[in-house]
């Protein structure tokens, strides 16, 4: 079954020559204003994006559109050279941006958001700032949630994909207290759940990526440990947090007793070394270095891991992996210099600097 990745993987390992280097994000650390940004990555792949969007958007927005827009162009390519017996646990693990689409309609929606500020930021291709390629919903299901105007709405429509149903779970407590971060929450446990199943028996070479998923979600878990600790909520947080991740029920219980920050990133030290971001907490009061570094030291190891299998459908993550980090690297760079946030920062929360 591995020889049929042959092909897929010569095809991927030559566009992989075109993604952005280190040195471009070096460069773009010192560029300082958003028209410097679109006539840098105007000259390194990211034209046909730009001028897709250059008549509906300028500026800021034009460069959110063009990067969503990217990284669904280069997904659907991924997909289509994908043999067709991995198809089915790549649209799966695709539908990642289905549900990150879908979190920010209904972020918009529970701020009152217009339609218009909400399309750009959604991953997209075919020249509309709406639709995905391989999730399971379509430019007119997009297009129809847009149009809603309470969440209920929402959670109705989408109960014919599976998303909806994991939003009922959690629609109560929507309305008792109009926070919507429980319903966020069911779209990451539906995801999460749904990958365990699809790639826990398929040929065997796929262990790797059953270990990446089941990090991804301890990541999730100490990120939200972490929160709940910083800013004093009153609740346990380990009814927020997935199952089925690496880390033992009696750590987890462990880390949710913590009284601190830094007693956390200590309780992990066997786990990962969390040194860094914890320095740079203490010094700026702020988690997301620690996060960063929690997601570049994830990123490094399977990237690393998938690249060097044997042809199969690890090599097709790890492309995609790569997509995804460029596609969040420049967001930051983007954001941080037009906000004017500090460089070590930028650095600290960055795949492709840190």
């Amino acid at each position: 079954m591995q020889s049929v990745y042959g092909l897929p993987y010569g095809t991927l390992k030559v566009r992989k020559t075109q993604f952005l280097h280190r040195t471009d994000y070096e460069n773009m650390l010192k560029l300082s204003s958003v028209s410097d940004f679109i006539n840098y990555l105007n000259e390194r792949g990211y034209r046909e994006d730009l001028s897709a969007f250059s008549q509906t958007y300028n500026g800021l927005e034009l460069l959110e559109a063009a990067n969503n827009r990217h990284l669904a162009t280069l997904n659907r390519f991924a997909l289509s050279v994908t043999p067709q017996n991995g198809k089915d646990l790549i649209v799966s693990y695709l539908t990642k941006w289905d549900i990150q689409n879908l979190k920010t309609i209904m972020v918009s929606k529970n701020l009152n958001y217009k339609v218009e500020q909400t399309e750009m930021y959604l991953v997209s291709e075919n020249n509309v700032p709406l639709g995905l390629f391989a999730g399971l919903m379509d430019f007119n299901d997009y297009k129809n949630l847009l149009s809603m105007d309470r969440i209920e709405d929402i959670v109705s429509y989408t109960l014919k994909y599976g998303y909806g149903k994991a939003l009922l779970t959690y629609l109560e407590d929507f309305r008792k207290s109009n926070n919507i971060s429980s319903l966020l929450l069911s779209l990451d446990l539906y995801y999460y759940d749904m990958m365990k199943e699809k790639f826990r028996f398929y040929t065997g070479s796929e262990g790797p990526v059953y270990r990446f998923i089941k990090k991804s979600i301890d990541i999730k878990n100490i990120m939200t440990i972490l929160r709940f600790i910083e800013y004093s909520v009153n609740k346990d947080p380990k009814d927020y947090l997935l199952s089925g991740g690496g880390l033992s029920s009696q750590l987890i219980d462990d880390l949710s007793k913590s009284q601190s920050v830094d007693e956390v990133v200590q309780k992990l030290k066997g786990y990962v070394d969390l040194t860094k971001g914890l320095d740079f907490y203490k010094r700026r009061g702020s988690l997301v270095g620690i996060e960063g570094e929690l997601s570049r030291n994830l990123f490094w190891e399977f990237l690393e891991i998938f690249e060097m299998s044997s042809l199969s459908l690890n090599n097709i993550i790890a492309f995609l992996m790569r997509v995804e980090a460029e596609w969040k690297d420049l967001r930051t760079l983007v954001f941080s210099k037009y906000y004017g946030i500090d460089e070590e920062t930028i650095k600290m929360i960055s795949i492709n600097l840190g």
